[in-house]
């Protein structure tokens, strides 16, 4: 590619490429620019430092996946969103990686931010009540959903360290549904943040 035909666009999806092939440590602007067939120099034209670099992949991963239409039915909203955050998470694992890395938001990662609070203040709570809400719902989803890619990744502990555990032991021997199990999470965290503060 010529230095003339390099653009943002062009630079965040070479980025973005760049970090799911090599991950967080291989997410330099050298490999950038390579992948991108320039020099280092080059993107400083479009990007002023590895933070901006970085808030461009974030945007390009939010931005492959169009936020869930609104059904108007709150509930069934938020849950379409864990599930559309648990997808977007899995296409591009090492993005929540950045973010944490950089400690940065995006106008893309606001906008999802946004849309969860404006569906929980849907749920007929008190606006503070619903911040609440939107803010522990969120980090739960959020959680839930790293934990479940390092669990995936974990190998099955020997048989003789699960001797003397039969529910550890009866965890690992069961068959998870691991997308009902999601759901479960998520649905049960919705309705029992809504009950529990509506009760006061």
């Amino acid at each position: 590619m010529s230095v003339a035909e390099l653009d943002r666009e062009r630079i965040a999806a070479a980025a973005l490429a760049v970090v799911d092939a090599q991950g967080l440590a291989g997410f330099t602007m050298r490999a950038v620019a390579s992948a991108l067939g320039v020099t280092p120099m080059a993107l400083y034209h479009h990007v002023e430092d590895k933070a901006a670099l970085a808030r461009l992949v974030v945007d390009a991963a939010i931005g492959e996946r169009p936020l869930p239409a609104p059904t108007g039915v709150w509930q069934d909203d938020l849950w379409a969103m864990a599930r559309w955050t648990r997808e977007s998470t899995a296409a591009h694992p090492v993005v929540a990686q950045i973010r944490r890395a950089y400690a940065i938001w995006t106008p893309a990662s606001l906008e999802v931010t946004e849309r969860w609070l404006s569906l929980w203040r849907q749920s007929g709570l008190p606006p503070d009540q619903a911040l609440t809400a939107a803010t522990a719902s969120s980090l739960a989803v959020v959680g839930m959903v790293a934990e479940e890619a390092v669990f995936a990744q974990l190998r099955r502990p020997r048989t003789d360290i699960l001797a003397g555990r039969p529910g550890v032991r009866a965890m690992f021997n069961t068959r998870h549904d691991r997308d009902a199990e999601f759901e479960l999470l998520v649905r049960s965290l919705i309705d029992g943040l809504q009950a529990r503060l509506a009760r006061g």
